[in-house]
């Protein structure tokens, strides 16, 4: 009996295929193992012979789906349930340098419908139906990890935008505010504040702004570059959930995934530099700062670069959850063994120095960098803002968040016992 199966592409050369059996199976195409620019999908799916299997390849194809209500709202629509089922169905375009189709099918050229932003701005205000899924029933291929609705666009030099259709590549992602969190608000405007504050600071993070005919947070895609020739290319990632083997429901260190300490090996693994593991310690840091508790495994990524080694990604999915009541009130990481956010202190940062490999006179010295310099930061994204939001619910949350972010940034520096 035949079993189903689905090929994985990058640009037009054939990776591998991926076939649907229990547990998942993929293999390696021979012309791309005699290619000598092939690279391995994961590290535990090595450039091989034969049949890869297990924990590793579901971790990584399960990685490639949205999460949460996005992939239950998927399941319904498209009457699958199972990863090999939802990728079948949505699968064309992810959050990597490849593509999934059906076997026998080949990536085709890319096209876009033209479309406006007031358009796009109708089908967010849809209640019953998130964006993604609106999206994949107008004949789009797009799988985009996260719990967090979006759109994927492509944004023309012009400024206009256009939806890919197929499994076109796209250039920007829309996140518009978060719906049924009962407290959450203008989470976009938050979103895009601390994407810019972060940016301000210089921890390399994908470029994002407000966008103003939809109220939405567009962000820039780090993982889509232009060819020189007029076409996107696709530049390979991972998150560290894939790297690490964990399915996307344990991306929290309390559910059984990577801790910061496993986060830093992970990294060293892919060979990243030391101005990268600087710059993971700053995001750890800086999420402190902000009150983002939700910065698990999976907001973590290595890129391809186009040598074939690995970078730490640009950060993106910052903002600050802190702001409200009904979100996690705990870090996604233990601090050198808290989670708590207002206990942790100048112990615990000398703790998680040890765990890290790093001196805990470096670790203070980069934390005071970073609570000296967020405060005029944040002044000048919150100024540079200010012309853009709307009388009333984006003026107060900015105000509020502001003052948040500054306070607790006190707060922080010194109970970790910083010069003041």
């Amino acid at each position: 009996m035949s079993v189903d199966a689905l090929d994985l592409y990058q640009a037009d050369r054939k990776v591998g295929r991926l076939f649907d059996e229990r547990p998942l199976r993929f293999v390696y195409d021979d012309a791309w193992l005699g290619w000598p620019a092939a690279h391995a999908i994961a590290p535990d799916i090595p450039l091989r012979d034969g049949d890869h299997a297990g924990e590793a390849v579901h971790a990584f194809f399960e990685n490639l789906l949205p999460e949460g209500r996005l992939r239950r709202f998927l399941q319904v629509s498209r009457h699958a349930t199972t990863v090999f089922g939802l990728l079948r169905s949505v699968g064309g375009d992810t959050a990597s340098g490849l593509t999934i189709w059906p076997q026998g099918e080949r990536p085709a050229p890319p096209r876009y419908r033209a479309t406006t932003w007031g358009e796009i701005a109708a089908r967010l205000q849809d209640p019953a139906q998130p964006a993604l899924v609106a999206e994949n029933a107008d004949g789009a291929r797009i799988s985009l990890a996260g719990a967090q609705d979006k759109l994927l666009l492509m944004v023309m030099p012009d400024g206009a935008p256009a939806w890919p259709e197929g499994a076109a590549p796209s250039t920007h992602i829309l996140k518009p505010d978060i719906r049924g969190f009962d407290g959450v608000w203008s989470s976009a405007l938050n979103e895009t504040v601390v994407m810019q504050l972060a940016a301000r600071l210089g921890l390399g993070v994908a470029e994002a702004g407000l966008q103003p005919d939809t109220r939405a947070c567009l962000v820039t895609r780090y993982d889509r570059a232009p060819d020189g020739a007029g076409n996107l290319l696709r530049l390979h990632q991972l998150d560290l959930c894939q790297l690490a083997g964990k399915p996307s429901d344990v991306k929290y260190e309390t559910d059984g995934g990577p801790s910061l300490a496993q986060c830093r090996e992970l990294l060293r693994g892919m060979g990243v530099n030391a101005a990268d593991l600087k710059r993971f310690l700053q995001w750890v840091l800086f999420n402190l700062c902000v009150g983002n508790n939700d910065s698990h495994a999976k907001n973590l990524s290595v890129l391809q670069t186009p040598d074939g080694l690995y970078r730490l990604a640009p950060f993106y999915d910052l903002m600050c959850t802190a702001l409200y009541p009904g979100l996690a009130r705990n870090f996604a990481f233990a601090v050198g063994g808290e989670s708590r956010p207002g206990h942790i202190g100048r112990g615990h940062l000398d703790a998680m120095a040890g765990e890290l490999g790093f001196s805990p006179r470096y670790v203070a010295g980069v934390a005071q960098a970073l609570v000296t310099e967020l405060p005029p930061a944040l002044e000048t994204v919150q100024a540079d803002l200010a012309r853009q939001a709307t009388a009333g619910t984006e003026s107060t949350l900015l105000e509020r968040l502001g003052q948040w972010i500054r306070a607790n940034t006190r707060k922080l520096a010194k109970r970790w016992e910083l010069p003041g």
